[in-house]
């Protein structure tokens, strides 16, 4: 092997080594910002982004906030280019009870996701890293490069504004 072919095997080994443990993560928050139907796009796009920044990591230790601000900003993307398209959601696990409980379950979880559809797409964003991926308010700071306070305001403003658009639909 020349020298540039084995630099470049090394490389595309440590990219492997260290990002390979928070794909799935990458994936669970991208199907929570943008649906399941296109979590697997926006996840192939956020890796040749991570993989094209590669380089200019400095910190290692820092790969899993890198990854989610990487997921985050193609996530934003992704949801500016498809505005109104709607978002399916699957339900995988029926709850038990009669067929008109589950219509209830499937309603309430539309409702929801409809709602959620109308948020901006950082309050979208804060809400799922912070709740989709269990990621505290510094962890969801750190991935999107702001304040923690800020992280606070759009968690904060993101589920008074559900509960509004949901108050606000049940007086319909």
């Amino acid at each position: 092997m020349a020298p540039h072919e084995a630099d470049a095997a090394s490389v595309a080994t440590t990219f492997e080594v260290l990002v390979r443990p928070w794909v799935d993560e990458m994936y669970r928050a991208a199907a929570a910002i943008v649906g399941e139907a296109d979590a697997r796009d926006v996840t192939q796009e956020a890796l040749l982004d991570a993989w094209r920044g590669f380089a200019r990591i400095r910190d290692p230790e820092r790969v899993r906030a890198w990854l989610h601000a990487i997921v985050a900003n193609r996530s934003r993307k992704h949801l500016r280019a498809r505005r109104s398209r709607p978002r399916v959601v699957p339900i995988l696990n029926w709850p038990e009870g009669t067929e008109d409980d589950r219509s209830t379950v499937f309603a309430e979880r539309d409702r929801l996701d409809r709602a959620f559809e109308l948020l901006p797409a950082d309050q979208r964003i804060a809400l799922a890293l912070h709740y989709a991926l269990d990621l505290s308010v510094p962890q969801v700071a750190a991935a999107l490069s702001v304040p923690e306070g800020t992280v606070k305001s759009r968690i904060h403003a993101g589920v008074e504004r559900l509960r509004a658009m949901l108050a606000e639909e049940d007086k319909r």
